[in-house]
């Protein structure tokens, strides 16, 4: 071959190299979808349209975000999972599809960490524990002592089933020895109007959703599902603190890309989600939520979820909190 012919070539990967470069680097060239796995008006989709404003300021293309709750978050898992990875389409979500659903829901079509894998967490939250203000309760420990009394008469509602709530409500169920009605909704706006109407007795769920009925006198606070009080509510005890150590039951919110979608592409958003998450305005936005800024990258989440994963694993094998 000619020292020309070889020059030729040389020349022609490099072009070919640079171009590969430059494509990488134009992402996002067009607007970004965020599926958020739940009801619009819940705190993912708030965080996910809080996170959307921010990523696109930084990237310089819309991104919009698109509800699609129903089956504890697993129908717009699954979407995203049938989605083409090309980095025009990720997944706002969390514990109910990657910790949770694959233990609850055992026909899926898709395997939550393989077919739609992490991108990074954004941040975690601790659910509020309160009740109709008809229900005569005013701490943890009595509304034990009313299950007791009226084992399978109270209820709970939840966003679905393998939330963070309705694992909650299966946890305490697990440590008090009581029994009361899981009734699961599409969407947390639904799932606390419910408990407001007095159609459901209690909800474990997030800040944000329920503080403002409560501090209206529309609901009541019995506990907060963190280990330790929230700043939010530094007068609402833990439900370890009634008597229940080392429970825990957290949300946490992370995004999610479809299998195959280009590390870079992954990388660079990893890395922009970490300079949001520490940002003051996010960091109020996320405050205002009930939620603490927690950034992990893909590696880090994945490894959280294989902790955190065989835990709830244990409750639903024991408490038969399978999905219908």
């Amino acid at each position: 071959m000619s020292i020309r012919m070889q020059c030729a070539r040389a020349a022609a990967a490099m072009m070919l190299g640079l171009a590969c470069a430059a494509a990488q680097g134009a992402w996002p060239e067009r607007p970004v979808r965020l599926v958020v796995s739940s009801g619009a008006g819940g705190s993912a989709d708030i965080l996910a349209r809080s996170l959307a404003d921010k990523l696109a300021q930084a990237l310089g293309q819309p991104f919009i975000v698109e509800n699609r709750p129903g089956a504890g978050g697993h129908l717009g898992a699954a979407q995203v999972a049938r989605s083409p990875a090309d980095g025009y389409v990720f997944l706002v979500s969390g514990s109910p599809t990657h910790s949770v659903g694959p233990h609850l829901y055992k026909n899926l079509s898709y395997d939550p960490m393989r077919d739609v894998p992490p991108v990074a967490m954004v941040a975690i939250a601790p659910n509020l524990l309160v009740v109709n203000p008809d229900l005569p309760v005013k701490s943890v420990a009595q509304l034990v002592a009313l299950a007791k009394q009226r084992p399978g008469e109270l209820t709970y509602s939840s966003a679905g089933r393998g939330t963070s709530g309705h694992l909650a409500g299966a946890m305490l169920q697990n440590m008090a020895h009581i029994r009361i009605k899981h009734v699961p909704y599409k969407s947390g706006p639904e799932a606390v109007t419910a408990v407001l109407a007095g159609n459901v007795s209690m909800t474990f769920f997030t800040m944000p959703s329920v503080l403002p009925q409560v501090r209206a006198g529309k609901l009541r606070a019995l506990a907060v599902t963190s280990r330790t009080r929230t700043a939010l509510a530094p007068s609402v005890p833990t439900v370890a603190e009634a008597g229940y150590p080392g429970f825990e039951a957290l949300a946490w919110y992370g995004l999610f890309a479809p299998r195959d979608t280009s590390r870079e592409v992954v990388t660079r958003l990893s890395a922009e989600i970490e300079r949001i998450v520490r940002d003051p305005d996010m960091k109020a936005r996320l405050t205002g939520l009930g939620a603490e800024p927690h950034y992990l990258d893909a590696a880090q989440l994945e490894a959280y979820v294989a902790v955190e994963s065989p835990k709830w694993k244990v409750l639903i094998d024991a408490f038969g909190a399978e999905a219908d």
